[in-house]
């Protein structure tokens, strides 16, 4: 090896020792995790109280219960009333357009009736 190699090497084993570094006590490592544990423990019960409070902000929130009324049948029906499309949609005519369509072919030669139903 030449010179340049030993010095390079010298310097790349002082920076290698100078990034590792010691290593750390065992006390500051276990308390820096003992306080983690108990942040982390605190932080839990914080979040489980903030929900618990807006659960029960929730429940003030909903709406009481007020008593169903339910639709009276004979009323509905003595305030209702119908009457067919046709009257409303052809007010002139007054006729019932879903009976009294003129027939388009005559149905006697062919093999259903509507009278009397399909012939299967």
């Amino acid at each position: 090896m030449t010179s340049d190699d030993e010095a390079l090497r010298a310097s790349l084993q002082a920076a290698q020792r100078k990034a590792d570094g010691s290593a750390p006590e065992f006390d500051k490592v276990f308390g820096a995790s003992e306080q983690r544990l108990q942040s982390r423990r605190k932080m839990q019960f914080v979040g489980l109280a903030a929900a618990a409070v807006l659960a029960v902000l929730a429940l003030g929130l909903l709406p009481t219960q007020e008593q169903i009324t339910y639709v009276d049948t004979e009323e509905l029906v003595a305030t209702t009333f119908w009457s067919a499309p046709s009257d409303s949609l052809l007010p002139d005519h007054q006729f019932d357009i879903y009976r009294e369509l003129p027939e388009l072919f005559e149905s006697t030669g062919m093999s259903t009736n509507s009278e009397t139903g399909a012939l299967l």
